[in-house]
Formats: C-alpha cells, structure tokens, sequence
C-alpha cells in the first residue's frame, strides 16, 4: 500500500509541475507569422524555454518588426562582434557597461558626446588618436581625462 502512494504521490508530482511549468507558457503557434520568422532559430528550443523567456524574446520579436532597415543593421553588426569576442573580452565589454550605467546621467552624457565626436572623426583622425592614448603615460591619461571633465 505504501509503494502506491508513493507512486501515486510521484505521479501527482510531476503532472503538477508540468501543469506549473507550462503556467504562462506561449505556445509557439500562438506567435504570429512575423514573431514566427524573426524567432526561427529558437523553434526547436521553444517549448523548453521558461514562459518569462519567452514573453522576453516575443517582446524582442515586436520590437524588431518595428526597426528601420539600418538599426537592424547594426544590432546585426554587434550581435556578430559579441560572438566573435573571446570570454575575456565579453568580461571587459560587460564590465565598461556596467561602469556606464552607474555614471551619473551629467557623466553619461558627456560620454555620449564623446563618442559622437570621436566617430566624427576619420579613420586616420582615430587612429592617430588611439596611438596618442596608447603612448602616454598613466598619469598623462589621467590628466587628460580631468581637463576633459572641467571642459565638458
């Protein structure tokens, strides 16, 4: 009697945490043809995923419907260079992100403008600013970059 309900026990176990599991779930033919097609390479995978995930990637989905050529483009374009980015680097990437989004918004600001200015440059403008960076000393970096805070 005892091995019965223990059985019955595990039965009752597992239904309900496969009932659980698929709480909130989407099933993939409730995606649309869009969402379908952008989320392709996840089909086989999809069942699987836990539902926050994929209420996640059909919230990516919708967005991506939405973008112009040229932001599909580039999320494409970096996409490519994270994959192509050792573990080390994705580290440091991931690190220098976290750094930005603690800044302040005065200093994420200054950042941005930055940046914009950096990629007004030309190829060989950058270059040649990249080497200036790369031969100074550490104290030379520093007191550039407090002159660049009092001009900023």
């Amino acid at each position: 009697m005892l091995k019965y309900i223990f059985s019955v026990s595990l039965f009752l176990l597992s239904v309900t945490g496969t009932a659980l599991a698929a709480d909130g779930a989407i099933a993939w033919n409730s995606l649309s043809a869009a969402e379908q097609q952008t989320l392709q390479p996840m089909k086989d995978k999809w069942a699987t995923l836990p539902p926050e995930r994929q209420a996640k990637l059909r919230d990516n989905a919708k967005r991506w419907s939405t973008m112009t050529p040229e932001q599909q483009a580039r999320i494409k374009l970096n996409r490519e260079r994270w994959q192509s980015m050792t573990p080390e680097q994705r580290q440091r990437m991931q690190q220098r992100q976290q750094r930005f989004r603690e800044m302040s918004p005065e200093q994420r600001q200054r950042m941005k403008k930055a940046f914009a200015r950096y990629r007004e440059m030309s190829p060989e403008q950058q270059q040649a600013l990249r080497e200036k960076f790369r031969d100074m000393t550490p104290e030379q970096r520093r007191e550039l970059r407090e002159r660049r805070r009092r001009v900023d």
